[in-house]
């Protein structure tokens, strides 16, 4: 079959690269988050992402896991621990060897697994975005922040893809979703708000999630309070802080393996938190990716943030609500084991209400 080489012009490397495109094959043009150009061969056959939230997004929007070559080694965990290798087999096989620390490319696994397009996180250095252009590859860029960023990826990732239209729908079903819950919170009055930290970390020292974050922008924009709002994005406090604080409301983190409430409800350092004395620790759910990051589950995370804060105000079924997102998301229908699982009752059942609005409904006889 005849080539045709076209030497394209790559505004995110600002030089010259020789790409051999077959003649079935069509070429556009993606604007990244940080606005550069992307020329991306259609329908790309091999991807890659960094951003480590991606790798699920791709297999959402694709439906399948087969397109995907890489990604980073901290996405391996939705596979084996979260319910995305239940989701989609197949994604057990992909290469996690491409990234170093701090998403730093591992140049040569990256050339091996030969990736028509590659994610990479834009807001963060360009020394883990320059290796990957010095190969030749096209690198589209997307930003941290404020969880409403992700409707972007979703449009990107359908765009990248040759699927826009399962993209726009996903984005379009993540802005009203979040938009719903916005809704029922900004009526809340402000000392109605529950006084909120997020643990980043809780073993190793204390790490609360600050301005810049999404758990930050989640947190707030679903009626809490979150007390360390004034903090720059994840920062170290002490126990001290925390007491002084005094949340209503502790949330943990889904990055320290075990992690679970009793850890605090049993720590006599504690004890005379609010939280702590009411029992209103919980650690966020875990489905086909963790909910206190963004990614295609977070209308999920708003949903259950807004029932933890305001239980009076709760509307609906949660787990028809759970089972009907992932029917949508990944066209997969959740058991209600599953279901369970990603609410993690087994951790969480013992806390405030949570059994009363995330619990199996008793069947009367």
């Amino acid at each position: 079959m005849k080539k045709l080489y076209l030497t394209l012009l790559l505004a995110s490397s600002g030089s010259l690269q020789a790409t051999t495109i077959n003649t079935t094959q069509s070429v556009i043009l993606v604007t990244d988050q940080n606005q550069q150009q992307v020329a991306i061969t259609q329908p790309p056959q091999r991807v890659m992402t960094f951003s480590i939230p991606l790798a699920s997004t791709i297999m959402a929007i694709d439906g399948s896991a087969e397109r995907l070559v890489g990604m980073n080694r901290s996405s391996v965990s939705d596979i084996t621990e979260g319910l995305l290798g239940e989701i989609y087999p197949a994604a057990k096989n992909i290469a996690a060897d491409i990234a170093g620390d701090g998403f730093a490319p591992n140049v040569e696994a990256v050339a091996a697994a030969r990736p028509d397009v590659v994610f990479q996180w834009g807001d963060r250095g360009e020394s883990i975005i320059t290796p990957l252009k010095r190969l030749g590859l096209p690198v589209v860029t997307i930003n941290y922040g404020d969880t409403r960023l992700a409707r972007h990826w979703f449009t990107l990732v359908g765009e990248v893809l040759g699927k826009p239209e399962r993209g726009n729908q996903l984005a379009q079903w993540f802005d009203d979703e979040i938009t719903q819950v916005e809704k029922r919170a900004a009526v809340v009055a402000q000392e109605a708000r529950p006084r909120v930290v997020y643990l980043y970390r809780a073993r190793s020292g204390l790490q609360v999630a600050g301005k810049g974050t999404s758990m930050d922008s989640d947190i707030r924009r679903t009626g809490g309070n979150n007390m360390a709002q004034s903090l720059p994005g994840f920062t170290t406090i002490n126990v001290e802080q925390l007491l002084q604080w005094d949340p209503q409301v502790i949330l943990l983190n889904n990055f320290e393996a075990g992690l679970i409430p009793a850890d605090l409800l049993n720590d006599p350092r504690l004890a005379e938190i609010n939280a702590i004395k009411n029992q209103r620790v919980y650690t966020y759910p875990r489905g086909g990716f963790r909910w206190e990051p963004p990614s295609q589950e977070s209308p999920l995370t708003h949903h259950w943030l807004f029932t933890l804060f305001h239980p009076h105000l709760a509307q609906g079924d949660f787990r028809v609500r759970v089972k009907e997102a992932y029917q949508f998301i990944y066209r997969y229908d959740l058991s209600e084991e599953q279901i369970d699982r990603i609410l993690k009752l087994s951790a969480n059942g013992g806390s405030l209400n949570y059994c009363t609005h995330f619990c199996r409904k008793q069947v009367r006889p």
